[in-house]
């Protein structure tokens, strides 16, 4: 492992942590404790998630985008929601963002207004050739791959395995409109976030995803895969090295685990910064 050029396609840094469980056992804080990791784990680069959905992280557009000055390794991806206006949404994209980071509620995502503002969204994405980070449950894979046909320039990276949900069962019917979404449309799936298909009891918290991402590398295949920590939600259900070390990449040929450690979001971020 060491060997691999690692890129983190997925983690999250908040000026006052995650919660108080983890700002508790680091107090060093989250910056400070993933250098460390960098250090540890020869991480070269990392696609850093803006999140402000909840009143406790406002401001971490503007955080994150701070950290990447002076940072070559760090790539600030902006968070954006139905209340921000795609032309304001153009011009943070001027300021150094790497991409857009849209968390999809399924709630929300049927109705006419959203689908009007997330057009706009996806055009943006493609117009500026910007990554587009998609939090979306499975249930709303069907818009999204809706808006992935009316903008083929938006490259869509799937976040935490598509959020299959708990033990999925790669051919079952509530997974058609993923399978149509990763196979059919620029996607890339982030082999994050694992623990969210965890089922109750489980001791390896990535044990009942193996299958879905068994079907990933075998039906999208390697270069459409991404590995990412999703640092640090994730350390509260694993450790780093549980992130890293998925047993589905452990016996591919090293071409592919280079691809889907690294030089895949490597190669994404340069065309990003040559368009």
């Amino acid at each position: 492992m060491t060997s691999l050029r690692l890129a983190d396609a997925h983690i999250h840094l908040f000026a006052n942590s995650f919660s108080d469980e983890l700002r508790q056992r680091h107090p060093e804080g989250e910056l400070a404790q993933y250098e460390s990791i960098r250090t540890t784990y020869g991480i070269e680069d990392a696609l850093v998630i803006g999140y402000e959905g909840d009143a406790r992280f406002a401001g971490n557009n503007a955080y994150i985008l701070g950290l990447a000055d002076g940072r070559n390794w760090l790539h600030p991806v902006m968070y954006v929601d139905e209340s921000t206006d795609p032309d304001h949404a153009a011009a943070l994209l001027d300021r150094g963002y790497a991409g857009i980071s849209v968390y999809v509620d399924p709630g929300q995502c049927a109705s006419a207004g959203w689908k009007d503002w997330a057009n706009q969204i996806f055009a943006l994405a493609g117009a500026r050739s910007a990554l587009l980070s998609i939090n979306a449950p499975a249930a709303t894979h069907a818009t999204i791959a809706e808006l992935a046909g009316r903008h083929p320039g938006a490259r869509i990276l799937l976040s935490h395995l598509g959020l299959p949900g708990v033990a999925p069962a790669p051919d079952s019917d509530r997974l058609a409109a993923t399978r149509d979404l990763v196979l059919n449309h620029p996607c890339w799936v982030k082999l994050s976030g694992t623990y969210a298909c965890a089922r109750p009891g489980d001791q390896d918290p990535s044990a009942a995803s193996l299958a879905w991402m068994d079907w990933l590398l075998a039906a999208a295949g390697a270069d459409r895969l991404l590995w990412g920590s999703d640092f640090s939600p994730a350390l509260g259900h694993m450790t780093y090295e549980q992130t890293i070390a998925l047993p589905p990449l452990r016996a591919l040929p090293i071409a592919d685990r280079t691809g889907i450690y690294g030089a895949n979001l490597r190669r994404l971020l340069a065309a990003d910064h040559q368009g």
